[in-house]
């Protein structure tokens, strides 16, 4: 408590120090005397201490000055001294080291005796006495406020300890920290997210849409608020409002998985991903974990400048804020194109339309192979599957034959020679499912003697009339097949009939004589396959019956005089599959498949260390508004700041998120980052680390992808490659902006319409394709 003397009456002045000194035996009581008056004046410091626990020393200071008329002395009075005690619930506490940055309190406790406190916890409470300031002009105590501060701290005890043994003092030191804190990065979660728990069973395809559950949803905050729970902590967010409320993820479309995870890195992948910050407190029998905004504060202090010591350190901290600041969300979900409006773009759009258009029929024209005749084809296209298929083969036909000895010539201008169609049905829900398809073939021969007929023919819009000669061929095959409820195929049934004979009447006459050709003796035939599994591949189980063609022979000229038929001929067999038979993955009907856009927003940070980029992921969202939002808080969470250390002259109560505020013009000012105190013999002093940032301005900028691949929709076909609906990474708000671009295709298998097709920008050929393309699985 300083002294200053302005003038006195007397040549002696005695000044009385009122002190209280430790309860150990052995103490060491160091005083420090200055003074002067212009270097005339003499100070003599007399000490004596007594052996009591209460001293009262007597401190004497002479001075010796030139002579001179007597003046006034005026006193003018220091601050009452500043006294700190710690107090636990177990007794008065020696000395104590306490620090917080945020993540748990640490301290170290020395307690008098030599026993450990028991119990798991240990309550300290520190009470700080002294000067206030000066409230009044009086030149006495009287003049000053006597000012009492608190603050209080529960501690978790860790089971280290060490004792000193040293004779008539002993002391044991221990450990405080925040059990929760620790268990904050060391728990090991189970599944919290619901559906990731319990995922809702996929309806089978023959289900109505209206009747099949919804894919589940959980709260983001709920999942948070329960992780950090498991570490013993509760979820605060102070003064502020939640910036995740309405959040969730989305089963299927959305995933996220809490287990084997901490709660730390569920923070993490949450509130810390946008640039809030969490801290931990404990307050009464809680502890809480506050997660606060940038800049963000719960609780306010106000200090004054005399209740900072003199000194401390400033730091401009700016080389963590970025250039850029890039967010990744959950992709934006858009619509295919609309291939059918694309149809008098493509380089050929009568083809084009054939392939894109659901349902239709048409009609081709194609010469034969010889060039002598043509084929008529038809196409019936349902449900995007081309379910029946017919063709009509006519052409001139010239036959030569040997008759009585001569050469007889006879042309057939443009008759029918052969007819070919084919049915098939498809599993309605699941259009891969081939269920039923039937194929007929028929054909016609021609011979000198073959008088013709005129037929009708025709399928799926066409019908034609042909002049047809004698029956060559006829059959029909029919194949069944069933699905397992997996996708793979558990047996195919054929069913074939095939003619196998004609007859004719007179068929040794006179060619005029002799009748038409007619069908007569057709062979039948039924296999039947079965597949399954036997736990070490498949195995496919056969059984085939049918009927035989048998020649009949003249017992007398061994000549064959017709073929008889004879059924009941049965075989079966089993055999090991060296593959497994043919499978599907039928698609969702009730699903409508969308385009995934990748979501990044990328902002610029004015004054950004240049070159640098931060980049954080979140899984929940697909909003870009919101995706900038946490994008700014991300910057400013970075943001250049300044950071002051101080060291304070009293204990106050100080947790880290505290703001604080200035008394007068030499107070402190920021938010508090950590602080600490020591405490010993009665006295102490406290540290505290400020900060306070500046505003940051950042703005979205376009994000030009950086992945060499791509990956975009194929619209259609052209030669030597595909046009693409290619993403330029440019958005109109939360529309995402595709241009058409040609990609070059090597070998002969082109992607189709609506194909997901993966290609580089290779700078020697430009676009080109990798080879990787299919469509998504829904």
């Amino acid at each position: 408590m300083p002294f200053i003397l302005r003038g006195r009456s007397s040549e002696y002045v005695e000044l009385v120090h009122h002190a209280q000194a430790s309860s150990l035996q052995v103490t060491e009581l160091v005083h420090y005397a200055r003074g002067g008056w212009a270097g005339y004046d003499e100070l003599v410091h007399v000490a004596q201490a007594g052996v009591a626990e209460v001293v009262e020393l007597v401190h004497v200071a002479v001075a010796r000055i030139s002579p001179a008329a007597p003046v006034p002395v005026q006193v003018i009075y220091g601050t009452i001294p500043i006294t700190v005690r710690a107090d636990t619930d177990v007794g008065h506490a020696l000395s104590v080291s306490y620090s917080d940055d945020g993540s748990g309190p640490t301290a170290t406790v020395t307690l008098p005796g030599t026993t450990p406190p028991s119990g798991d916890t240990l309550s300290l409470r520190v009470t700080t006495v002294g000067s206030g300031g000066q409230v009044g002009t009086a030149p006495d105590l009287s003049s000053y406020e006597i000012r009492t501060v608190y603050t209080a701290q529960t501690l978790d005890l860790d089971d280290q300890y060490e004792v000193k043994d040293t004779p008539g003092a002993p002391s044991v030191t221990v450990r405080g920290y925040s059990l929760a804190a620790s268990r904050l990065g060391s728990v090991r979660l189970p599944e919290l997210v619901s559906f990731a728990a319990r995922p809702t069973p996929r309806p089978p395809s023959s289900a109505p849409c209206s009747s099949r559950p919804r894919p589940q949803q959980q709260s983001v905050p709920s999942v948070v608020a329960e992780a950090v729970r498991a570490a013993g902590l509760t979820l605060t967010f102070g003064p502020y409002s939640d910036p995740l409320t309405g959040e969730h993820w989305t089963e299927w479309r959305t995933p996220y998985s809490t287990r084997g995870k901490s709660p730390q890195q569920v923070l993490q992948d949450t509130y810390l991903a946008i640039g809030w910050h969490a801290i931990i407190r404990r307050v009464g029998g809680s502890t809480l974990l506050y997660v606060l905004p940038p800049g963000g504060a719960d609780g306010q202090l106000n200090l004054s400048g005399h209740e900072v010591q003199a000194g401390g350190t400033r730091r401009r901290e700016t080389a963590q804020l970025p250039a850029t600041v890039t967010v990744k969300g959950a992709d934006v979900l858009v619509d295919l194109p609309r291939l059918t409006d694309l149809i008098q773009l493509s380089p050929d759009p009568t083809s084009f339309e054939r392939e894109v258009r659901p349902n239709m029929e048409w009609i081709e024209n194609r010469r034969t192979a010889d060039g002598k005749g043509e084929t008529i084809l038809t196409f019936h296209k349902e449900d995007g599957r081309i379910t029946g298929t017919y063709s009509v083969t006519v052409q001139d036909v010239t036959v030569q034959e040997q008759v009585n000895g001569k050469l007889v010539t006879k042309p057939f201008g443009k008759v029918l020679t052969a007819e070919e169609s084919t049915e098939s049905t498809y599993h309605p829900a699941c259009r891969d499912q081939l269920l039923r398809q039937v194929t007929r073939k028929r054909s016609w021969g021609y011979t000198v003697a073959t008088q013709t007929s005129s037929t009708t023919v025709g399928k799926y819009g066409y019908l034609g009339g042909w002049n047809a000669g004698d029956p060559l061929g006829d059959e029909q095959e029919t194949v069944e097949q069933g699905w397992s409820a997996e996708g793979w195929l558990q047996y195919k049934l054929s069913r074939s009939r095939k003619l196998s004979s004609t007859k004719q009447a007179n068929p040794e006459g006179e060619l005029r004589e002799r009748g038409p050709l007619e069908a007569y003796e057709y062979v039948e035939r039924v296999r039947l396959e079965t597949y399954r599994p036997d736990g070490s591949g498949w195995v496919v189980q056969w059984w085939e019956s049918g009927g035989q063609p048998i020649p009949i022979y003249d017992a007398e000229s061994l000549d064959a005089v017709r073929m008889g038929v004879r059924g009941g001929s049965v075989v079966s067999g089993m055999d090991r599959m060296d593959a497994a038979p043919p499978s599907v993955t039928c698609p969702d009907p009730c699903a409508q498949r969308k385009r995934a856009v990748p979501n990044v927003v990328r902002l610029a940070v004015q004054g950004g260390r240049e070159g640098t980029d931060v980049e954080r992921t979140v899984t929940w969202t697909d909003n870009r508004q919101k995706l900038i939002q946490y994008g700014r808080w991300v910057a400013q969470d970075l943001a250049r700041r300044e950071t002051a250390s101080r060291t304070l002259l009293i204990v106050p109560d100080l947790p880290v998120g505290t703001l604080v505020s200035p008394k007068d013009s030499r107070g402190p000012r920021g938010v508090v980052q950590a602080s600490g105190f020591e405490i010993r013999g009665g006295g102490g002093s406290s540290s505290v680390t400020l900060r306070v940032a500046e505003p940051v301005a950042a703005s979205p900028v376009d994000d030009l992808p950086d992945d060499p691949v791509h990956r975009d929709i194929v619209l259609f076909r052209q030669i030597g490659g595909v046009t693409v609906d290619a993403f330029t990474g440019q958005w109109n708000g939360s529309e995402p902006i595709f241009k058409r671009r040609f990609v070059a295709v090597a070998g002969t298998q082109y992607p189709t319409p609506l194909d997901e097709l993966e290609w580089i920008d290779d700078p020697r050929y430009g676009p080109t394709a990798t080879g990787n393309y299919g469509q998504e699985t829904l």
